[in-house]
């Protein structure tokens, strides 16, 4: 399980961007940080009634998982009503397009900051 809060502007796209990083830092923790994550698929996200900014906290739970995807449950808290959807994160090893030397450091180094935060 993950748990983040991050700052949103209220654009359409925020929130459901926020809920897939967060889960995908959790799958690239969970591969040690030697494979890419990615967004495969959205299987449920009910789109908030109105734009949502200011800090959200969220949390990522793995429901599922295969060789190259885990499936993810990502909760967010928007004013004290829980809104959840439901996430596939794909994996794929690093190459020339995903340069391992430089992206798995920068991971790391995000993921711890979001541990200790």
């Amino acid at each position: 399980m993950a748990s983040e809060s991050v700052a949103l502007s209220g654009k359409p796209h925020e929130l459901l961007e926020a809920m897939a990083q967060c889960a995908a830092y959790h799958v690239r923790h969970l591969t040690d940080f030697t494979r890419q994550a990615f967004l495969m698929k959205v299987t449920r996200y009910p789109i908030p009634a109105s734009p949502v900014t200011g800090t959200v906290s969220m949390t990522a739970a793995l429901t599922g998982s295969a060789s190259d995807a885990r499936a993810y449950t990502v909760t967010a808290e928007l004013d004290g009503e829980l809104l959840t959807a439901s996430l596939l994160i794909g994996t794929t090893p690093f190459d020339d397009r995903f340069n391992a030397k430089r992206l798995a450091p920068h991971y790391q180094e995000i993921f711890s900051c979001l541990k200790s935060a």
